[in-house]
């Protein structure tokens, strides 16, 4: 499969803004975090997943792997929690009005704290691609013990950001809606790199 995970302090960038802004003849970029942070790479659907140093960095790698199996031959690796048996029953029960997809998945908290496990292993619900094609939710997770890929579709409505562009002084950030339970052309195709990826192990 395929995995981009940042670092928060580090862009991801091909050409450093001084050479974009010699090309352009003036200074338009004043780091290269306006073209290559997190906060353009995220909702891009560049970056699966962003952490706060190269330790954390070490253990999303490790953590994602311990979903796929070592080899096409080989099954997906098994990990089954003690507090957590296969059999028990699913406490979080969806409401009739939009909601947090997440919580089924995972599991969620009330009010009054009560803990009510969703449908996967407790911990165990990776999501990537958390902020891109945002009207569907994507990523790993065991049932039971044995590794899955996750697709889920997100019932509330969201918003779309698309940022300015500084080499346009014209430009202005974008924000528009999008109704939950409906497929956008991001959604889609976060969709369908989600199959691919799961179909590869």
């Amino acid at each position: 499969g395929q995995r981009n995970i940042q670092m928060v302090s580090s862009p991801m960038i091909l050409t450093g803004y001084s050479a974009l802004n010699k090309v352009l003849g003036k200074n338009v970029y004043s780091s290269n975090d306006q073209l290559g942070g997190p906060q353009i790479m995220v909702p891009n659907g560049v970056t699966h997943q962003v952490v706060g140093s190269d330790q954390e960095g070490m253990s999303a790698i490790l953590d994602w792997l311990s979903y796929v199996p070592r080899d096409i031959r080989s099954l997906p690796p098994f990990r089954q929690l003690a507090s957590d048996p296969w059999d028990r029953d699913v406490e979080f029960v969806p409401p009739k009005q939009p909601y947090d997809p997440r919580d089924f998945l995972r599991g969620a908290v009330t009010a009054e704290g009560a803990r009510l496990r969703g449908f996967f292993d407790t911990g165990s619900f990776r999501e990537y691609l958390e902020g891109w094609g945002r009207t569907v939710v994507v990523g790993r997770a065991r049932l039971g013990g044995i590794p899955m890929g996750v697709i889920a579709v997100e019932t509330r409505s969201v918003e779309r950001s698309v940022p300015a562009d500084p080499a346009n002084p014209e430009s202005s950030e974008v924000v528009e809606p999008q109704a939950g339970q409906v497929w956008f052309p991001d959604s889609a195709f976060k969709t369908v790199q989600a199959l691919r990826d799961f179909n590869r192990g």
